[in-house]
């Protein structure tokens, strides 16, 4: 599937971290992916909202709104429900990879973040998107 603007896909990423969202960005955009970010979790839901991406990586701890909190907003919004969510974290238990599903997300990454593997997700989850 070919996204909007000629690229591989439109791709929201929101993290609080600028090291981690840039190189995700960077990772993103050299693999053919249209991208743009968001520094926190009220910002991300707007360009959500607004962007319409094709999917979305999402940071989990952030202060004020978490990445749960932003993805069950996502699933509760008719605009946004379709879009697929990957969350990222620093936690690796089962306990917050089940917190991050219960929210929503369609793939639990934690960090520190395999680049290939991530552009991988990135690419079946568009890809198999057929909601």
């Amino acid at each position: 599937m070919v996204g909007h603007d000629q690229s591989a896909g439109r791709v929201l990423v929101v993290d609080d971290n600028d090291d981690i969202r840039s190189l995700v960005e960077f990772k993103l955009v050299q693999a053919g992916y249209t991208v743009t970010v968001a520094g926190n979790g009220p910002d991300g839901l707007d360009r959500a909202r607004e962007w319409h991406p094709d999917l979305v990586v999402l940071d989990v701890a952030m202060p004020g709104m978490t990445g749960y909190d932003v993805c069950k907003e996502m699933r509760g919004d008719p605009a946004t429900a379709h879009i697929p969510v990957i969350m990222l974290t620093a936690r690796d238990s089962t306990e917050f990879s089940t917190l991050g599903y219960m929210a929503g997300a369609d793939m639990y990454l934690t960090k520190p973040i395999v680049l290939r593997t991530l552009l991988d997700k990135v690419e079946s989850l568009i890809h198999a998107d057929t909601r």
